[in-house]
């Protein structure tokens, strides 16, 4: 058995809150080591032990029956989960670990980060470290339900309940499958050494202890590739997150966040030792392994297996950052910098950063907006490369091009043109600034800097800082300013469904395709669809109902990528589900 941990702080923590376990009241303990030792002949004895723990602190009409173990083993539920192994080797060493919990922590208190801890101004961290055991011993308590919200603790920064997966209105066999294979894997192979290390690191409200303005950093190296953030070789990883770490993860959602921590369930003791991020605050967890494979999103997420190690080297740093919403002022300035110091904050000390299209799900942000905010944040905090992971070769068609054309810039001349190009789209014309984004990709909008920077080659040097300030201000630049010409019509214009200009498969991993400056937009949209076969983007569906289009057939005008981002499956397989359940979805993925 390892030691128990002790406590590692770097700046403020505000005093009070702290997490409080079983072990710390005798008679509490006492029963819940009777509990435990009892008998375990089969896998339904769990349901007992689960509803017995569901009684503790509440009234009778409160109480709960949990028959998941009943009904879920051997039914089309279970899928490819092996109920059997986690039996004979996850519930021993789930029982095991819970039951050393006063020993694994003897004379430790486990502090909980409270919103808004910093009061001293410029850039902090406080941070507390678990051995891994110390993990698995939280994470058995939780799944019993054994370990209770302190009642100083508000409800909604408590959502530490795996037994929430398993009884209730919230069970979710795919999710609790793939969180049971954790303990699986432990009893196979035996708890990892090694720590774990939850840190919230942030600002006082007000300046940011960066300047954007005038910010003479390079932009980092950007490559554009297939696959999962969480394989990445990056050491951080950006999880896209709710402001209350874990999001719905106990509520059975399916979502970037909630997938990430069943498949890495060492991350949800971040929800028990944190309190919800305000907008200058990011959460990071270092150490945290992976142990389960998943197939498909959304409602279309299964459990596929134990991880096959794809990724070497040490854990990555992951870290949680929440975005803005994009149907409210999306493109004012204090938005673009929340977002931007946001990114900041997280990608702190990062040697290369793997992200993607943060907020650009549920949110329903603009895809190289964000790209740009985290490409700005990624270059200020020093990172020598940021890889950008697709959910779909659509959603990022701009990316090349926009990396091709500015990668000569600096922070500070990056951060000028987005204000001046949306400067005039606030609080949030979103399709006006596609145009200027699709614009500026084909070579119809000049970068700053673009024409010197193409004239002496790819490999030219970065611009002096009086070059960069040239830029900034458009002094001695014969590129005219996005106010200074002709104003864009916030509209779409009608383009056929095939796309010729797409990137293949085959070229799409690491090396950005040569766009032709006259090549014509490479994803199709319209503004008067006539029918199937021609498409908006998601979000202007969400927001609007364009010309031509019936309110209640709005999937149809989807790209098939866009499809699968709203809904987590196909067309094909959407058709097959009931129309209930097809309005639900609708309705979920604001389309309705």
């Amino acid at each position: 058995m390892e030691p128990a941990e002790g406590l590692e702080v770097e700046g403020d923590r505000e005093a009070g809150t702290r997490l409080t376990l079983p072990s710390e009241n005798p008679e509490e303990w006492k029963y819940v080591e009777e509990i435990l030792s009892g008998p375990m002949e089969k896998l339904a004895d769990l349901d007992t032990i689960l509803t017995k723990f569901s009684k503790i602190d509440k009234e009778e009409q409160f109480w709960q029956v949990c028959t998941f173990f009943q009904t879920v083993p051997g039914s089309s539920e279970a899928g490819t989960f092996d109920f059997e192994m986690f039996f004979a080797k996850g519930v021993p060493l789930m029982m095991e670990v819970a039951l050393e919990m006063p020993q694994l922590f003897a004379g430790v208190q486990v502090p909980i980060g409270k919103t808004r801890s910093f009061k001293e101004v410029g850039f902090s961290k406080t941070s507390f470290t678990l051995s891994r055991r110390q993990c698995a011993c939280l994470l058995a308590h939780s799944f019993f339900g054994s370990l209770k919200k302190p009642t100083d603790v508000q409800l909604n920064n408590f959502r530490f309940t795996v037994v929430d997966l398993f009884m209730g209105t919230a069970v979710s066999p795919n999710s609790a499958t793939t969180f049971l294979n954790y303990f699986t894997m432990l009893g196979k192979h035996g708890i990892p050494d090694g720590c774990l290390s939850f840190e919230r690191q942030g600002y006082p409200k007000g300046p940011s202890p960066w300047q954007w303005e005038q910010n003479d950093k390079p932009l980092c190296q950007v490559d554009l590739v297939s696959g999962s953030i969480e394989d990445s070789v990056a050491d951080v990883h950006a999880e896209f997150a709710n402001a209350f770490i874990g999001g719905g993860v106990m509520t059975g959602d399916f979502a970037m966040e909630e997938i990430l921590f069943i498949v890495k369930p060492e991350l949800m003791v971040a929800m028990a030792l944190q309190n919800m991020m305000s907008d200058t605050e990011a959460i990071c967890i270092s150490g945290a392994m992976k142990y389960s494979l998943t197939t498909g999103f959304k409602s279309s997420l299964e459990f596929a297996g134990d991880y096959d190690n794809r990724r070497t080297g040490p854990p990555p740093k992951v870290c949680a950052i929440d975005a803005i919403r994009g149907g409210g002022p999306a493109m004012t300035e204090v938005a673009m910098l929340r977002d931007m110091n946001k990114a900041r904050i997280a990608f702190d000390g990062a040697q290369e950063v793997a992200t993607g299209h943060w907020g650009c799900g549920a949110y329903g942000n603009h895809h190289d907006l964000m790209f740009l905010k985290q490409w700005l944040a990624a270059s200020e905090a020093g990172a020598r490369k940021m890889y950008v992971y697709d959910f779909s070769k659509d959603q990022s068609h701009s990316i090349f091009p926009l990396v091709r054309k500015m990668k000569h810039m600096m922070v500070g001349q990056l951060w000028a043109f987005m204000r001046e190009i949306t400067q005039d789209l606030q609080p949030c014309k979103m399709a006006v600034f596609s145009t200027r984004i699709k614009d500026i990709a084909v070579g119809k909008l000049k970068v700053p800097g673009d024409e010197p920077s193409t004239a002496m080659g790819e490999d030219a040097p970065p611009l002096s800082q009086p070059q960069m300030a040239d830029a900034t201000s458009g002094a001695g630049q014969p590129t005219r300013s996005i106010l200074q010409r002709p104003s864009y019509k916030a509209e779409f214009k009608p383009t056929d469904s095939a796309d010729p200009t797409k990137v293949g498969a085959d070229g799409f991993a690491d090396k950005a395709p040569e766009v032709p400056e006259d090549a014509a937009p490479p994803v199709p949209v319209a503004a008067n669809a006539s029918g199937p076969g021609r498409y908006y983007p998601l979000l202007v569906l969400q927001e609007s109902c364009p010309e031509g289009v019936h309110s209640s057939q709005k999937e149809d005008y989807l790209s098939d990528a866009d499809f699968i981002l709203a809904f987590g499956m196909p067309r094909a397989e959407f058709a097959k589900c009931p129309n209930w359940k097809r309005q639900a979805a609708k309705k979920s993925a604001k389309i309705f």
